[in-house]
């Protein structure tokens, strides 16, 4: 756990629940918000971080781990109101400028959804930090590594919080993959190659424990085992 002078140890990776989405508060000396949600749900996310002893005046980086309008869609808001940078990966930044070359192929659909029920405009904002390959974050006050994890979409990122061992995975795992309800097209990705990849990426660090953008906390074991199942048959 992470000690803070004058409290009592609490987890350092806070979960927010945004109705359609999860954001993640990760605590070091500084924290850093994974995720922001849909437009207009700024408030709700304030005030869960509230409920969780997270005074947003600790936050020192917005992080998207894509730049979905249901995660990344009150980022320019939340940047605004707690005077921090967003940090995307390189193949992200064109979607947050114009909604342009993120979407796969096979999510485009699904990403015409998002925008008919959502309505993000453009451009969304123009992002502070363009992040590639493995970044370490320790400079903005957690200790958390952002790795590029393809498999949902091309920016994809997964973090690392070296503390807990917890490891937020965005849309990486989630969906019908784990469900199992639609085991020959895991939630969209482009190839079952490439979201291989990306979860050995992931799991090669050891995490304790797997969160996600869409769905709820699960021990890395139980995933490992999962995705044998599913991608091993």
């Amino acid at each position: 756990m992470i000690e803070h002078t004058g409290r009592p140890h609490r987890r350092a990776v806070v979960a927010v629940d945004l109705l359609q989405s999860t954001a993640y508060a990760v605590r070091g000396q500084r924290t850093v918000l994974v995720d922001a949600g849909p437009a207009g749900h700024e408030p709700r996310l304030l005030r869960g971080l509230a409920r969780a002893g997270v005074d947003p005046a600790e936050v020192s980086l917005i992080v998207l781990t894509h730049c979905h309008p249901d995660h990344a869609g009150g980022a320019a808001e939340l940047r605004r109101r707690l005077d921090v940078p967003v940090a995307v990966h390189a193949a992200e930044a064109d979607w947050a400028r114009n909604g342009t070359s993120v979407f796969y192929d096979a999510l485009r659909p699904f990403g015409h959804v998002l925008r008919r029920t959502m309505r993000p405009t453009f451009p969304a904002f123009t992002p502070d930090i363009v992040l590639d390959g493995r970044t370490d974050l320790a400079h903005h006050g957690a200790p958390v590594t952002a790795l590029h994890t393809p498999g949902h979409t091309p920016g994809s990122l997964s973090l690392l919080h070296h503390g807990e061992g917890d490891a937020l995975v965005g849309d990486l795992l989630a969906g019908s993959m784990l469900r199992g309800d639609r085991p020959d097209a895991p939630f969209f990705a482009q190839s079952l190659t490439e979201i291989e990849s990306s979860v050995r990426t992931v799991l090669a660090e050891g995490p304790r424990r797997l969160l996600f953008g869409h769905g709820h906390p699960a021990s890395a074991r139980s995933v490992r085992d999962r995705l044998a199942r599913i991608t091993h048959r």
